[in-house]
């Protein structure tokens, strides 16, 4: 039987009630939970659902136009220090401000709007 290796699978183990043990299986950390045992045809149907719709990003906000950067044949030519660099920063600004509607960008306020939001 040949291993798949699941990028990003978190798993916690959890004591219920009756004193057994558990092990839950997420996409990634703070991801959704996966349904099915480890390895099941089920686990990976859902692992696979959970990561599509993760990197479906919704069009015209700020995530999607981050997400276009990094998939540029511009950052892929960068070296692999400054991409891990950019990638760190980039997830913080995609937390933060991820969903921001790109047609508000030019509008008046915005930046402070943005920045109280940050502050």
């Amino acid at each position: 039987m040949a291993r798949i290796r699941l990028k990003g699978l978190n798993s916690r183990r959890k004591a219920l009630a009756d004193g057994s043990v558990v092990t839950y299986y997420y996409a990634w950390k703070g991801g959704p939970r996966l349904a099915g045992e480890l390895g099941s045809p089920e686990f990976i149907a859902s692992y696979h659902e959970a990561v599509t719709a993760k990197k479906a990003a919704p069009m015209g906000v700020l995530l999607s136009l981050m997400q276009a950067y990094q998939g540029s044949a511009e950052f892929a030519g960068l070296r692999d220090r400054t991409r891990l660099d950019y990638v760190k920063q980039i997830r913080l600004i995609e937390g933060q401000f991820g969903d921001f509607p790109l047609a508000a960008l030019g509008s008046r306020g915005s930046a402070t709007a943005a920045a109280a939001a940050a502050g």
